[in-house]
């Protein structure tokens, strides 16, 4: 019997490991690369570097992401529960324009974008690279909370109404518990997407104090003469730039997992 189900869950194993290789093939390159020449007198380099400072790099980045992420989950929690267990005229006709949202590219309105961003007064600044994150990632995240909040049963709802909770009471003593998995699930994507968002900061962003990750990276690419010691000192920069989001992740992996099958099965 054993025999039986190891001969059927190994192709799937063997699948699981080729493309667990393919991932981290990379990843695997560049800290090999980065310990070439100098080892980690290259992580030391880029510690030091004069013209980037790394820790203002990663508090630049964990703030927006950070911000970014819990103001897309709680306006997305409030948002999700208005348009699935509250009955309002016009209620289709906003969730469809709302998710008519995720038609449209980044690229295709930087132009208006950035018009926008200056007209407010936010150019170079961290508030001017958070708000068009969060309006980029909460159609998403309010679609996914959506459906999570609509396997939920309405009679659990009713009998709190019953016994006189308010709207807001049921929101956040009765849904937010039962969602707690889908919830950690939009928080660990938003900062993930906010982390790793490119095109935002380099419309905003001016001045290397104000560099996230991403510009932090470019930055130190297009300033150096890329010869073997410069290449083995921009893998270790890659490194370090991504650890924050890698431990990130696989702090939040059992949430996401969670998220992910959260809401498969209608209760």
């Amino acid at each position: 019997m054993k025999k039986n189900k190891l001969k059927s869950i190994a192709p799937t194993y063997a699948v699981l490991i080729l493309f667990a290789l393919i991932w981290v093939l990379p990843l695997i390159i560049a800290i090999t690369k980065s310990f070439t020449i100098n080892g980690f007198g290259n992580y030391a380099y880029v510690l030091t570097y004069d013209k980037i400072n790394y820790f203002q790099v990663i508090f630049n980045s964990m703030f927006i992401a950070v911000v970014s992420a819990v103001t897309v989950t709680v306006i997305t929690a409030l948002a999700a529960f208005a348009f699935s267990k509250m009955h309002f005229r016009g209620s289709k006709i906003i969730y469809g324009a709302v998710l008519a949202c995720l038609a449209v590219p980044v690229a295709a309105v930087t132009t208006p974008l950035f018009a926008m961003i200056k007209n407010l007064g936010l150019l170079d600044s961290h508030f001017g690279v958070i708000l068009p994150l969060i309006a980029f990632n909460a159609p998403m995240m309010l679609l996914m909370l959506k459906n999570y909040f609509d396997t939920i049963p309405d009679e659990l709802l009713e009998s709190a109404r019953i016994d006189g909770a308010s709207t807001f009471r049921i929101w956040y003593e009765f849904m937010v518990p039962l969602s707690v998995p889908m919830i950690a699930n939009v928080l660990v994507l938003t900062f993930i997407y906010s982390w790793n968002d490119y095109l935002v900061p380099l419309l905003v962003m001016r001045s290397e104090s104000n560099y996230p990750v991403t510009l932090a990276a470019q930055f130190f690419m297009s300033s150096t003469y890329q010869s073997p010691v410069d290449v083995a000192r921009i893998y270790a920069v890659m490194i370090l730039l991504a650890l924050p989001s890698i431990l990130v992740y696989l702090f939040s992996q059992k949430f996401l997992v969670a998220g992910v099958t959260a809401g498969s099965v209608k209760g």
